[in-house]
């Protein structure tokens, strides 16, 4: 027994030390234009558009953008190791918001470099790939990003993760932040849902075959706005440290 805990604590580490490795520059180093015409005038040199959205998000009844921006970088797509993916893509990704001038162009006003997790390993999902209900969304005034975490070896917990952001004057925060954790060997699951707005959480815990999971609802503390910008990679947020 005490073979198989050790066995699966080093899988565990190794695991964790590939998460480190062979991944792009997500320091915050490259510059993305401030003002734009289009989608395409926020990529800089070296990094492609992945995903564009449209949506208002200040109700001044212009489409606004939240843009996807992967870097382009072919010495990062690294073959894999035999577990999981064939390859995987060690390019990070930022995410840029731009709301729609009413003289014409976007203008920036939020930017995040580290929110998209990037693996580093084969074994782990594409966050985006493995995301529900669509990666990136703006409805009804709110933005909203999905990630999922899956592994093929190393651990059995996986999740799916949603941030919801809003405007609030000139700041774009966080306003709503669910998380469905389920182990996939013993069946255990806990759900989160937390409105920012209302400073109330809710919490399930039980098994994927319990026919009910009961609700528990409490109050959280008021805290200052979480702003999109300063969130940092979006596998390691904590609701209860941010």
């Amino acid at each position: 027994m005490r073979l198989l805990i050790l066995a699966r604590a080093l899988l565990l580490a190794n695991t964790a030390s590939i998460a480190c490795d062979d991944v792009g520059d997500q320091s915050g180093t490259v510059s993305f234009p401030l003002n734009s015409v289009s989608a395409e005038g926020f990529v800089p040199g070296g990094w492609y558009l992945e995903k564009a959205v449209k949506g208002d998000l200040n109700k001044d009844g212009l489409s606004d953008l939240a843009l996807i921006i992967r870097q382009n970088d072919p010495t990062l797509i690294i073959e894999g190791n035999g577990f999981g993916r064939d390859q995987y893509d060690g390019n990070p990704r930022t995410i840029v918001v731009a709301l729609k001038q009413a003289g014409g162009g976007y203008l920036r006003i939020a930017q995040n470099d580290q929110i998209i997790p990037v693996t580093g390993g084969a074994m782990i999902d594409d966050p985006i790939d493995n995301a529900s209900d669509g990666s990136l969304t703006i409805d009804k005034g709110v933005m909203r990003l999905n990630i999922g975490f899956w592994a093929s070896a190393g651990t059995w917990d996986m999740f799916n993760r949603t941030f919801s952001f809003r405007l609030k004057g000139a700041r774009l925060g966080l306003i709503g932040y669910d998380n469905h954790h389920v182990h996939r060997g013993s069946g255990e699951l806990k759900t989160i849902s937390i409105n920012y707005l209302t400073r109330r959480k809710k919490t399930e815990n039980g098994n994927i075959e319990d026919e009910h999971v009961p609700e528990v609802w409490s109050r959280i503390s008021r805290k200052p706005l979480i702003l999109f910008d300063d969130i940092g990679d979006g596998y390691e947020f904590d609701p209860d440290k941010n």
